[in-house]
């Protein structure tokens, strides 16, 4: 089956002609399709340039036809002008067209008024709507591919949020972007409003009530952690100045990846002072779901049946999965209940040696997994997790149910103000989040959590290294080279005569034996006279 596109000028009476005939064709024949095209003057030079050059075709005036296959796609086949069309609809199907000049003039009028009461109304609309604004970065990213759908068809933002879509990446993937915004429009939601590309980040940054950064910066086979962690630093805190001038005050920013995540959302936190720091975020959900996940394959349940499960500490350094308060929904046990019903899941799985071990070391290697089977990184997971945390915080947590985020410390669990660090919250409020702070710590999980801390820490003094204490004193006298050179030569006149004294006292002494034996000597001789 056929279709036949007709484009041209509002304004042209050869596009009025041109309309006129599609309309007596569509009339007489079944399967005929027609569809229409038309420009405000101002604009159709532009849009048949793009047309031409995206389809291969050479065409410089009013109107333009052309023929698609509706079955096969395609760019299609160029027919002509109107002249052209009148030929190609008698040649074919024995009609023409027998429009004079003055009814062409005429309608062609009437076209202009129509397209201009058009853009007018469309303009209107739109000054109706009110999109929020949201971004995301590195939007050349897989991860970005798995979450416009869900963002688009309102299960992030609410069924009744427009959206205007802002994707950043750098100048060389600006191509890509493009791509990518068509595809986006191609979805056909009708939340979605706009569709922006971008390689600036103030603009991608205007305005915006929710961004989601997923930039990655991957550790180089030559790169220490240190560099890599300054690197990370130095990337997010130029984000973390431009949002602070450019987005809306309360904008909530989500912060994912495998990188420093942490140690990232605390540097943006100290360069964006506009905005309050309980609206940055660190994503710990991804590694929260991996954990409910072999949990799940243990018990042989749905994922989505496990709850309550924390991962405290440092997202993707050293962290600890909690699974004390876990709770499993549907287990297949001897006791059964409504769905809302739920057992322990430490009890169900009634393993202790693999709680403590083999668990650990399959919620670790999970991701390393997944990469290995896929032959790249996951994307799927990451995006779910992605929107479903964005879903909580602006929608509202499911009632009763804890869930893992690396927020700002306030002093919960003994963990410094200011730390960036991942703790059990609620979502219930909408827009907001607040930790849970009523669970008793065992020794054990104390001990984890301090090691954790430790970690943290590290990261933070690669940025700002502990004061180093001051030398001890030592106290420096300078002498005069003159006064060094008297002072030697007194101190070898001390030692010369302390030299001959001694000698002296060394000849005047003698051995009391050597006295004994004269004393002697003499008293014999006395008695023999």
């Amino acid at each position: 089956m056929a279709k036949i596109v007709i484009a041209g000028k509002s304004e042209c009476p050869y596009y009025a002609r041109a309309e006129l005939l599609g309309d007596k064709l569509a009339r007489n024949l079944p399967n005929f399709q027609l569809h229409k095209i038309v420009q405000q003057p101002d604009d159709w030079e532009n849009w048949l340039k793009n047309t031409c050059n995206e389809r291969g075709w050479q065409h410089m005036k009013s109107p333009i036809v052309w023929r698609e296959l509706v079955d096969r796609g395609g760019k299609g086949v160029l027919i002509g002008g109107a002249n052209e069309f009148q030929e190609y609809a008698f040649g074919y199907y024995g009609i023409q067209s027998d429009q004079v000049s003055n009814d062409m003039n005429l309608i062609s009028k009437e076209n202009r008024q129509y397209k201009i009461d058009i853009v007018k109304e469309e303009a209107e609309f739109k000054a109706r709507s009110s999109p929020i604004h949201v971004c995301i970065t590195c939007a050349t990213s897989p991860v970005c591919y798995a979450i416009i759908n869900s963002i688009g068809q309102g299960d992030v933002f609410g069924k009744h949020t427009e959206i205007a879509l802002h994707l950043l990446d750098t100048n060389d993937k600006l191509e890509e972007l493009e791509g990518l915004k068509m595809e986006a429009e191609d979805l056909a939601h009708g939340l979605l409003r706009e569709v922006s590309v971008t390689s600036n980040t103030k603009d991608a940054f205007k305005n915006c009530s929710a961004i989601v950064l997923l930039d990655d910066l991957i550790q180089n086979p030559e790169e220490d952690k240190s560099a890599w962690i300054k690197r990370n630093s130095s990337h997010f805190s130029a984000y973390a100045k431009v949002i602070n001038d450019a987005a809306l005050k309360n904008v909530k920013v989500l912060l994912t990846g495998n990188g420093p995540v942490n140690m990232n959302t605390y540097m943006m936190i100290q360069n964006a002072p506009n905005v309050p720091r309980q609206n940055f975020v660190g994503l710990s959900r991804r590694i929260e779901n991996n954990a409910k996940a072999v949990v799940a394959e243990r018990l042989k349940v749905n994922t989505s049946g496990v709850v309550d499960l924390i991962v405290w500490g440092n997202v993707n350094g050293e962290h600890y999965v909690d699974l004390t308060r876990s709770r499993v929904h549907g287990y297949d046990g001897a006791i059964w209940g409504p769905p809302s019903f739920s057992l322990p899941a430490p009890e169900m799985v009634w393993d202790k040696p693999w709680m403590e071990k083999d668990y650990i070391e399959l919620v670790k290697t999970r991701h390393e997994k997944m990469t290995e089977n896929l032959k790249h990184t996951p994307s799927m997971s990451a995006g779910g997790a992605i929107t479903s945390m964005l879903e909580h915080w602006w929608m509202g947590s499911p009632a009763g149910q804890m869930f893992s985020l690396a927020v700002c410390s306030e002093g919960w669990y003994n963990i410094p103000d200011g730390m960036v660090f991942s703790f059990p919250v609620t979502m219930v409020s909408k827009g907001y989040w607040n930790v849970v702070q009523d669970i008793d710590l065992s020794e054990e999980m104390k001990t984890a959590i301090s090691a954790t801390l430790q970690d943290i820490q590290s990261e933070k003094d690669v940025l700002f290294p502990p004061p180093t204490p001051p030398p001890t004193e030592s106290k420096v006298t300078i002498i005069d080279p003159k006064d060094e050179e008297e002072q030697q030569e007194k101190s070898e006149k001390t030692e010369s005569s302390e030299g001959e004294k001694q000698d002296d006292s060394e000849g005047e002494k003698t051995d009391p034996k050597l006295d004994t034996i004269e004393e002697e000597k003499t008293g014999s001789t006395t008695e023999s006279t």
